[in-house]
């Protein structure tokens, strides 16, 4: 009988052991402050071709852009021109320059009941030196209707989440507070090989591979600062 609670015991321990050393080596965590890290990253994460917001593709030349925009009009959508957009919230007030907005009823159930409202979503198209879309901003401006201000519901978050992912590396994600993209309380989220996240009101998809890149050269400036200032003399 002690032979077997013995064998019993050992097996258990073996196991538990086991676990706990393929646990160890499955978390992983990754220097993202490291320049070969990031280099290596950016080397190894694929382009993104993911359909974006109103079915906006990253890699889009601004003549593409300007033809989307038209087949969406064709198709019954509401995007009008202005030159000049301006842009309110608790953080300020922003001149958001030339641009196309996205006008839409939206709608939401609150309570079991069911708010209409208006939604406009300026478009920021933000392109590379070659002229291609690499970064596509979203201001968000919703008012519903009957002056429902307790508890707004956000009609454009929530269908983002709604077509999206959680992003779940926390390590990463710190990478991103420290490089200032995004707030430690900051919406984030993934779909295939980019990310959207939220920052005083405008709501960004940017490809991670774009994001490590900014990250590596925000390092290489860093460190061009550091040994410069070791050449001054005191």
């Amino acid at each position: 009988m002690r032979k077997t609670v013995f064998l019993f015991l050992a097996s258990l321990l073996l196991i538990v052991s086991c676990e706990s050393s393929y646990n160890q080596r499955q978390v992983k965590i990754i220097d993202y402050s490291n320049q070969n890290v990031l280099d290596s990253l950016i080397k190894a994460t694929p382009n993104s071709n993911d359909t974006l917001f109103l079915g906006f593709v990253f890699g889009m030349s601004k003549t593409d852009y300007r033809n989307h925009i038209q087949k969406l009009r064709d198709d019954g959508l509401s995007l009008t021109f202005s030159q000049s957009n301006r842009f309110s919230n608790m953080a300020g007030t922003f001149e958001l320059g030339s641009g196309y907005t996205f006008n839409t009823p939206i709608s939401a159930n609150v309570s079991d009941k069911t708010i209409t409202g208006q939604g406009q979503y300026f478009l920021e198209p933000i392109y590379n030196n070659e002229d291609k879309l690499i970064r596509l901003n979203v201001v968000s401006v919703e008012n519903w209707s009957g002056g429902y201000l307790s508890n707004k519901p956000n009609w454009f978050q929530s269908r983002i989440e709604e077509n999206s992912s959680p992003f779940r590396d926390a390590n990463l994600k710190k990478a991103f507070v420290d490089n200032e993209f995004i707030n430690n309380s900051s919406f984030i989220r993934q779909k295939g090989n980019f990310v959207i996240y939220a920052k005083y009101g405008v709501y960004s998809y940017v490809p991670i591979k774009s994001l490590l890149t900014e990250m590596l050269l925000k390092a290489l400036e860093k460190q061009i600062i550091e040994e410069e200032n070791q050449k001054i003399t005191f």
